[in-house]
């Protein structure tokens, strides 16, 4: 285990965390409605917020793992040496994409907070908070390519 890899673990713990817990609240959402305990209209607001969380938390564990949807058919066609490169460039491009949508959301949040921008619905928060899911993931996936590119450099 390398000295990044805790961070990565703990993507994927708040992973886990944030679908455990939007399986809690949906189960309990549809308990007290159909009771007619009580009406939480904010609720629909924390389970996309625990959707998203989840999802961009657990984006940089799984590529970590080598656990994400992986075509190789055409890799497996390519020569041994073919296939390698082609796997290298897929590694810069993903750098390359992941290091973009790092940066503009990086660039998105601090304009939201630069203005004072807040969400309005049944809770409010502020705007800039919505990013920082998405630059933890592109940043963290953004390392992981690039650990690739140098683990297979030999660097």
């Amino acid at each position: 285990m390398n000295r990044v890899s805790p961070v990565f673990t703990l993507s994927g713990g708040i992973a886990a965390l944030g679908f455990g817990l939007l399986a809690l609240v949906v189960v309990l959402d549809i308990f007290v409605r159909n009771l007619g305990l009580a009406k939480w209209p904010w609720l629909n607001e924390i389970t996309e917020y625990l959707l998203t969380i989840s999802t961009f938390g657990g984006a940089p564990w799984v590529l970590r793992q080598s656990a994400h949807v992986n075509v190789d058919v055409v890799l497996r066609l390519l020569p041994r040496a073919v296939a390698f490169h082609a796997t290298r460039l897929s590694y810069l491009l993903g750098l390359v994409i992941s290091g973009l949508v790092t940066w503009l959301a990086i660039t998105a949040a601090r304009d939201s907070y630069s203005i004072g921008s807040m969400v309005f619905k049944n809770l409010v928060f502020p705007e800039w908070w919505m990013m920082v899911p998405v630059i933890w993931c592109f940043g963290l996936c953004s390392l992981e390519f690039f650990l690739r590119i140098v683990a297979r450099s030999g660097a």
